[in-house]
This record gives structure tokens, C-alpha cells and sequence, in this order.
């Protein structure tokens, strides 16, 4: 994903406000592991939300409604968003970001990783239809991300096994 314009056609499911995209797959059930890589972590966000979140206006943006939780890096300060609710956490400065999606138990866990993964904030919240992971990107600069979706959290396991 990239804050370089280009030309799509206009769909319902497009956001307009911003530059963010939502996964074409959401999750209602199981465990589920991704992992964001930032070339830059300036301005950039990456989260899970509602299908049905709005998609223009203020409210359209990661973390900013009811219907959507994200981890943000704006200007070097690290947050956790929801429903316009922000709460800065302490920087660990991460490059590369793994997200634990717990659909039965109803968490989001944020790792920062690198060699080991370090969880750094975590969101609890009802599941009440699938949620789909997020990313957005806000200004020009902000470089590139990448990101990769898998259904095997135990690579999660590993990552925290080594730091044992």
C-alpha cells in the first residue's frame, strides 16, 4: 500500500477521507496472525475493523468510531484509538508489527517484532459480525508498508518461545 494517487473506480467499499484500505477477507472465528512492515512508521496505522464503518468524513479514519481499533504512529508519538478515544503508549519504536486476532476471546494483541515479539497494547471488544484487518497511510512521505496474513498464530509461539 502506498499514498501515491491512483485511479480507481468508485466503489461503495472505497474510503474517500483518507488513504486506508480494509482486507478483502474479515474474521468472525478462531485465532488469526498478521504482520505490517513499515519502511517508515511516521505516519502510518495499522488496525482491524467492522465492514460497515463509514468510509468519508472524520469519522471514516482508523480508531476514530465505534466500529473500528488501531495502533497509529503520527509525528513520533505511538497511540491506540477507538472510538475517537486515544491513549499514548510507550514507544517501542517498531519496524515491524504482528497483530493477534483472538476472535473467541476478544482481543487484538499488537507485538512489535523483530527477533523476538513484545506485545506493546492490546484492544478487548465484543465480536458482534467479522472483523477485517486495516492499514492507513496519511501523508506523502510515509513510505511504502507491506503486510502478510496467515492462520497460523503458532508463528506467533515461536517468536515468543526464543525470548524464553
Amino acid at each position: 500500500m502506498s499514498d501515491e494517487a491512483a485511479k480507481y473506480p468508485d466503489r461503495p467499499e472505497r474510503f474517500v477521507s483518507c488513504s486506508q484500505v480494509l482486507a478483502s477477507k474479515g474474521f468472525s472465528r478462531g485465532r488469526h496472525y498478521w504482520e505490517v512492515k513499515l519502511s517508515s512508521n511516521n505516519f502510518s496505522g495499522v488496525g482491524l475493523a467492522y465492514a460497515g464503518m463509514e468510509r468519508e468524513g472524520l469519522a471514516s479514519r482508523l480508531g476514530r468510531n465505534a466500529r473500528s481499533w488501531c495502533v497509529e504512529w503520527f509525528a513520533g508519538k505511538l497511540s491506540a484509538w477507538h472510538n475517537s478515544s486515544e491513549s499514548v503508549l510507550v514507544n517501542p519504536n517498531p519496524k515491524r508489527i504482528g497483530v493477534l486476532l483472538d476472535c473467541e476471546a476478544g482481543t487484538a494483541t499488537f507485538y512489535s517484532v523483530a527477533d523476538l515479539a513484545y506485545p506493546f497494547h492490546s484492544f478487548v471488544f465484543p465480536f458482534s459480525e467479522a472483523v477485517y484487518p486495516a492499514l492507513w497511510i496519511l501523508s506523502s512521505g510515509a513510505g511504502a508498508v507491506s503486510w502478510l496474513i496467515t492462520n497460523q498464530p503458532e508463528q506467533l509461539a515461536d517468536y515468543q518461545s526464543a525470548s524464553s
